[in-house]
């Protein structure tokens, strides 16, 4: 006490008889406030929230406010506490954040400072069953039951049974849903989890489905273009050359004769990049490229989900493309393939070509996990004349022979209707057409997921005396050939 108190104090001594001592402090006189509540921990399981903490310092109680928004006007829940632990029970999920909670402490009515408010959402229960309720082309449907606490649904598709790679996740929040944008023909595994806001539950299990395909029209075509002059060599007669002029003037002729057959897919061999023959195809993309032999598709009927180069064969050099195409109407998918295979006659090439086609049909089952339907197109360089034995003793039709083992079958055979099958593809240049029917160039098709409705060889022709010959000059020394085709049939 310092000595003016000391004073005062002996002033009122002397006047009342009475001592008065003033406290040291205005601090000392006051109740201490309690501490903030701190180490706040909280966690929820399906339908509860428990909350702990550590005892704040000076202070008697604790009192929890839960609230569904932090601007609501008053607690759902609400506890004091001595205690350092709280559960509340029977709670239900809301969209978005469940629950905010503040603590405030307490000594007597002396209130304390208030925590934040702090977020709390529910967790989710097992993951739902589910069954495939409809779908074929490009959707499938499904249907699940409840999951504890979830206010809305996750459903997601994936090709893969691992859920890698590409995946459609769909947000749902009642319990069905349609997901579109699928590939027919291929196999999805679809699971389904629940959701409450942040916070997501465990995938349920898993269902497989083949996605059954739509039926889809598309009129392929395939062209050995001789471009940029592959054919015309120092070795070519005049009469070739003549017949069968420089790309740059052949190139307009060869787009108007396969333009003619409508195509919406275009398979061409002897193309390199300067070929370009793009220009001659409005309305069409660029698909798989590799060694001079390109894919087109109609932009406006197919997507590209896939596609690139497979070598057949290194040592000579043969290569194959390939596109993994989705029918943008209907869903539908399925592969196309273009090759150009070993050339000449005789039993050692047929063996090449043989080891070629095994290649071509390991390669494409390898890329094909969905077993979706093959369309095999190309310059085969082999017909039924390579089995002539007065002429190549040991011949064989080698492509026919291993495709047959596979279950592929030349398009012409199944054709509904046949244009021109008299004519050989390989035109050789020579004006008087040749018809003993052997066609180097074909499509092949499985027996089964692809109908054939027709097949065709278009050409430019005129009237001669001496009957029907080929028009002059020649847009290459091949004829395309043209195959319309419904996949995904049965």
């Amino acid at each position: 006490m310092n000595f003016t108190l000391l004073r005062r104090a002996l002033l009122a001594l002397a006047v009342t008889g009475t001592l008065l001592l003033a406290p040291s402090t205005a601090a000392e006189a006051a109740p201490k406030k309690p501490a903030k509540v701190s180490v706040v921990r909280a966690k929820t399981y399906t339908s509860t929230l428990t909350i702990r903490w550590k005892r704040p310092a000076r202070a008697t109680k604790v009192a929890i406010c839960v609230k569904t928004s932090p601007r609501a006007t008053s607690c759902i829940r609400k506890v004091t506490t001595r205690k350092t632990g709280v559960t509340f029970r029977k709670l239900r999920p809301n969209s978005g954040t469940d629950f905010y909670y503040r603590l405030t402490s307490y000594r007597g009515k002396r209130q304390g400072p208030s925590t934040r408010w702090k977020k709390a959402n529910l967790k989710v229960g097992k993951g739902p069953t589910h069954r495939v309720t409809g779908g074929q082309g490009h959707y499938l449907t499904f249907r699940w039951n409840r999951a504890t606490s979830a206010s809305s649904y996750q459903v997601q598709l994936s090709t893969n049974r691992s859920f890698r790679g590409q995946v459609i996740t769909a947000s749902r929040r009642g319990f069905g849903a349609k997901v579109t944008g699928l590939n027919g023909g291929m196999t999805y595994f679809a699971r389904v989890r629940g959701v409450n806001g942040a916070v997501k539950g465990p995938w349920g299990p898993a269902t497989r489905t083949k996605l059954t395909a739509v039926a889809s029209r598309a009129t392929v075509a395939t062209y050995n273009l001789c471009g940029e002059d592959k054919c015309r060599t120092s070795d070519s007669g005049a009469w070739f050359l003549r017949n069968v002029p420089k790309w740059s003037v052949r190139k307009p002729i060869a787009g108007a004769v396969v333009r003619s057959a409508s195509p919406d897919i275009v398979l061409t061999q002897e193309s390199a990049t300067k070929t370009a023959f793009h220009t001659q195809l409005p309305g069409f993309r660029k698909g798989a490229y590799k060694s001079a032999k390109t894919i087109y598709f109609k932009s406006s009927r197919f997507t590209s989900l896939d596609g690139g180069g497979l070598t057949l064969d290194s040592k000579t050099g043969r290569y194959a493309t390939w596109n993994l195409l989705r029918d943008r109407r209907t869903g539908t998918a399925f592969i196309v393939t273009n090759s150009h295979l070993e050339p000449h006659k005789g039993a050692a090439r047929d063996q090449l070509r043989l080891q070629q086609t095994a290649r071509l049909i390991s390669k494409v089952d390898a890329i094909n996990p969905h077993r979706l339907p093959v369309v095999w197109g190309g310059d085969f360089n082999s017909n039924e004349s390579n089995a002539n034995q007065s002429n190549y003793p040991g011949g064989f039709d080698a492509p026919q022979q291993r495709f047959a083992r596979h279950g592929i079958v030349n398009s012409l055979d199944r054709a509904a209707q046949v244009s021109n099958a008299e004519l050989n593809s390989a035109n050789g240049g020579v004006p008087v057409p040749k018809s003993n029917g052997h066609h180097v160039d074909a499509i092949f098709v499985p027996v089964a997921g692809i109908t054939v409705e027709a097949w065709s060889m278009p050409a430019n022709f005129i009237e001669t005396t001496n009957g029907r010959e080929y028009a002059m000059p020649f847009p290459s020394d091949h004829n395309p050939v043209v195959a319309r085709l419904v996949v995904g049939t049965p």
